[in-house]
């Protein structure tokens, strides 16, 4: 493992720009094993957008990726609980992804979303993935999807009704020029979906680096309610609903991680097991937390502006 040090470089504020960190702590990878060393969490002392130094540099991004990561690779009762899920998003969003939209999710990973949208009604989805192997899987079920980034791959401008990124922003070294992007192809009036990790939340205070929102080095940047408003106001998005999970994912995942850092093998095994039943167990504080805007993981709706509105 310790060649992956090689692969690890220092980067500025991935929003602004500036090269002015205020250090903030250290994380390691307590999921996957797979940093050589721990890397510092640091805030932008010109904007307050928190991001990891360093961060994989560009194109060894799959050394950090091991080959069970769960996204691409869920089964049994996780992947029908999160099917179950994912068609609640969709009835719950369906005023933004109903025909005739056409509709792109950028790191669709193996197409689940846009599978259960075309099949709610929507033929015109579309997909960009990075992971060959990810992506062949939603060619499969015949989604059209293409293997690329926003950076690789020509997209064409306002020619999207509305942008998904479900889990994605964090996983992006330049989350600003992500953004601005995403605003060059929605049309006027358009809107992105976003969905990801909350840094000012309750789980995020109880585990300390432990919370399953950090996830490093995957996870390169942590944004708050806040920071995202700034961001998206950057590039003529306008932010216009905020929605808070409510079950207990993100707390049974905080106590099997927490174990595993402590070194308690014997808890942690018992959690994994019991991961289902720690999810219920724990929904009731994940609900305390929703209702306090305080939840670990959030959905985000943003309208493009509309010239001269």
């Amino acid at each position: 493992m310790s060649d992956r040090s090689h692969h690890l470089v220092a980067v500025s504020c991935g929003l602004c720009g500036a090269d002015d960190p205020e250090p903030l702590g250290w994380l390691e990878d307590i999921r996957y094993g797979t940093l050589p060393h721990p890397v510092q969490l640091v805030a932008c002392r010109v904007c307050g957008f928190r991001y990891l130094t360093p961060q994989p540099q560009p194109g060894s991004e799959a050394l950090f990726y091991p080959a069970g990561y769960d996204p691409y690779r869920r089964t049994g009762w996780t992947a029908t609980a999160r099917r179950l899920l994912l068609r609640r998003e969709v009835r719950v969003l369906w005023p933004y992804l109903a025909p005739p939209r056409h509709v792109l999710e950028i790191g669709c990973a193996t197409g689940e979303l846009l599978f259960i949208i075309r099949a709610a009604g929507n033929p015109f989805v579309s997909g960009i993935e990075p992971d060959p192997d990810a992506a062949q899987i939603a060619l499969r079920h015949g989604l059209d999807v293409r293997i690329g980034t926003l950076e690789t791959l020509a997209l064409p401008s306002t020619a999207y009704d509305t942008v998904l990124l479900q889990h994605v922003l964090e996983h992006l070294p330049e989350p600003g020029r992500a953004l601005a992007r995403v605003a060059e192809l929605l049309r006027p009036g358009g809107t992105l979906v976003l969905w990801l990790p909350n840094g000012d939340c309750w789980a995020a205070r109880c585990f300390g680096s432990a919370w399953m929102g950090y996830d490093p080095p995957r996870h390169r940047s942590v944004f708050t309610p806040a920071t995202l408003l700034r961001a998206c106001a950057q590039v003529g998005l306008e932010i216009i609903a905020e929605h808070h999970e409510w079950h207990g994912l993100e707390w049974a995942w905080g106590l099997r991680l927490l174990a595993r850092a402590k070194g308690w093998r014997q808890i942690e095994h018992a959690l994994a097991r019991l991961h289902f039943a720690a999810i219920l167990a724990t929904t009731p504080i994940a609900l305390a937390a929703a209702l306090a805007r305080r939840s670990g993981r959030i959905r985000i709706l943003a309208r493009k502006r509309v010239p001269g509105s």
